[in-house]
């Protein structure tokens, strides 16, 4: 391919030839980075694979001139300058086309630039002066403050796969943005982005053959085709990689007032696939979450036209349509795949997700087997199933879950229940679930702050007090528009019921909470050191449940306090009956953030059944 040939599209192509048919390969949200530059004296290079559109910084200055959002190197450059970057899908991309973007940049652009491709493998050092690179696009002009979109001669990607590219710019000046277009092919079998493998030491063909994919991740092939509607957001984000950071990297179309209208997308599948579930994440869409959504299924012959209006098309239904919820994961069967090629499973090639009637989706997953991998099993065997995920992301949803394995600490019989002993707390053994609130009479008032003994003080009150600084923080990571505030709570907790006295009796655990969003702090209010409680806390796993190889239970007694860190399984405040007084409360207050108009995000809870309790605790 000569790159000279490469031929430049008008601005209103570029949905057609590139935002349809391609993924932008060098995104940042794809893992993509700038690696070396030849200078960015006035901008960053790094500005350049940045995902928002450049805004214009007219009228403000820096230490180095006038601002700019995009790379700018000094002047005077008697040759050129360089960038290179690495792609993003680890194994590379194939090549469609790039657009340079020149925003904001009028008399300072780059005249000329030419784009240069190489394949690396992992780790393999490289360099400017590499003879390898391959020559995409050959010196081509640049404007101001404009888009040049550049697509291969004969519009379709490149044969060579490609995981760095190089961007020179002669000689110098500004680029706003550069974005690379091209294809992600699907990965070989038994790898792929989040690909659910069986566990075997050596996977045999059978094993391989079974194992699952994303046929929708980005990553492993998948692209959205068509969009309805993208007033907010656009519809590729759906596929991205993670959940993201807020609403603007997933898909939200405008309010409609049309009476049953919806809004739809298509996703071309990484492989022809059976698929199993669904999986629709309504991340940070609280109040704009769709009331319902479907599914459907089409197997399009290779050439054959897609139908992108919605009463076209000989579509199956995969998903009928269901009701959703905000901020949170829903999973759902695929029920016409039926999991064996003997019930007439069919192999889909796209995928078209319709919400109703209208909102924001964070990311969609199509889960299932590429079909390719399974011509030749046995009509009359039936496929093992692919399970379906624990709804784990169901925000205060209560789920009863299957009792979990005893990793740290084994029962003496597998019918016998885990068993942790308490321990005492202290600041250090406790650091990784929150923090420790101690009465101040227990440190010295004999150091200042900034002293290398004792704890940390200040002097305050004209003398009359002193303040023990940052025992613990107050800390809130609500999405934004969850509204949540501070408050401070007072808590009248009673000896539990399942202990009797304070010594020798065992205390079951039956249920954990978290509060994802917050830390939560118990203060005593009065309380003697004849009265104690228990603080019982794990860690989140990976599946997203409590991790029982963290779990630990501390007695705290007296006036000290604790806090539970933002995501911290623990155990609802457990109060000892005390010596003196066995009926006794403990007051607390409670300092915590809550969300005013969205509760379901303030709280979420797992519960074991009642004949086979997580753990048991031994209070001595």
């Amino acid at each position: 391919m000569t790159s000279s040939t490469w031929k430049n599209i008008a601005l209103d192509q570029f949905a057609r030839k590139l935002g349809s048919t391609s993924t932008e390969v060098s995104s940042v949200a794809l893992g993509g980075k700038i690696l070396s530059f030849s200078d960015e004296w006035f901008a960053p290079a790094s500005d350049l694979l940045k995902v928002e559109a450049a805004p214009s910084l007219k009228g403000q200055f820096g230490p180095k001139g006038a601002l700019f959002s995009g790379w700018e190197t000094r002047r005077h450059n008697p040759t050129f300058d360089w960038v290179i970057l690495r792609l993003g899908p680890a194994a590379g991309a194939q090549i469609l086309g790039v657009d340079v973007d020149t925003a904001w940049f009028n008399g300072n652009e780059a005249p000329e630039v030419e784009v240069w491709a190489l394949h690396l493998d992992e780790n393999q050092p490289v360099e400017e002066s590499d003879s390898r690179w391959v020559s995409l696009l050959h010196r081509v002009p640049c404007g101001p403050s404009a888009r040049h979109l550049w697509i291969t001669p004969d519009e379709k990607p490149t044969e060579q796969v490609f995981t760095h590219i190089k961007l020179r710019m002669i000689p110098d000046g500004g680029i706003a943005r550069f974005r690379v277009y091209g294809t992600i092919t699907a990965p070989p079998l038994g790898q792929g982005f989040e690909e659910q493998t069986p566990t075997h030491a050596e996977p045999s063909v059978e094993a391989l053959n079974l194992s699952s994919l994303d046929l929708a991740h980005v990553l492993n092939g998948g692209r959205v085709v068509f969009t309805s509607d993208q007033h907010f957001g656009i519809g590729p984000n759906v596929l991205l990689p993670g959940r993201g950071k807020d609403m603007g990297d997933g898909w939200e179309t405008k309010r409609s007032r049309t009476p049953e209208h919806k809004d739809w997308l298509i996703i071309q599948l990484a492989e022809s696939a059976y698929l199993s579930y669904a999986e629709i994440d309504t991340l940070h869409f609280l109040g704009n979450f769709p009331e319902s959504v479907a599914l459907h299924g089409l197997a399009l012959a290779p050439g054959a036209q897609l139908p992108t209006a919605f009463e076209q098309g000989d579509w199956d239904e995969l998903v009928p349509r269901s009701k959703t919820g905000p901020h949170k994961k829903h999973f759902f069967p695929i029920k016409s795949s039926a999991d064996s090629i003997a019930a007439k499973a069919k192999a889909y090639t796209h995928v078209r997700v319709a919400m109703f009637p209208d909102g924001g989706i964070k990311r969609i997953r199509l889960i299932g087997r590429r079909a390719k991998h399974l011509a030749d099993w046995p009509e009359d065997k039936v496929l093992p199933e692919i399970a379906l995920p624990i709804e784990s992301e169901t925000s205060g949803r209560e789920k009863e879950l299957p009792a979990a394995p005893a990793p740290l600490h084994a029962a003496s019989s597998s019918n016998t229940p885990l068993q942790i002993p308490v321990e005492a707390l202290t600041t250090e053994n406790y650091a990784a679930y929150g923090s420790v609130v101690e009465h101040p009479s227990q440190t010295s008032s004999s150091h200042m702050l900034g002293s290398t003994a004792g704890t940390a003080f200040k002097q305050v009150n004209q003398g009359t007090a002193e303040k023990y600084v940052d025992q613990s923080l107050v800390v809130s990571t609500y999405p934004q528009e969850s509204k949540a505030e501070t408050a401070i709570h007072t808590y009248r907790c009673y000896p539990h019921p399942a202990l009797e006295s304070s010594s020798g009796q065992f205390f079951d655990v039956k249920l954990l909470e978290r509060h994802r969003y917050t830390t939560q702090a118990f203060l005593p209010l009065g309380t003697g050191e004849d009265q104690a409680y228990l603080v019982i806390v794990a860690l989140n796993g990976k599946d997203d449940t409590p991790d029982l190889s963290t779990l630990k239970a501390y007695l705290v007694f007296g006036s000290t306090g604790i806090t539970y860190a933002p995501g911290v399984w623990h155990h609802p405040m457990v109060v000892l009956p005390s010596f003196s007084a066995p009926q006794k409360p403990i007051d607390f207050a409670v300092v915590v953030n809550e969300s005013k108009i969205h509760p379901q995000l303030d709280c979420d809870e797992h519960h074991w059944k009642e004949s086979n309790p997580a753990c048991r605790i031994l209070v001595m």
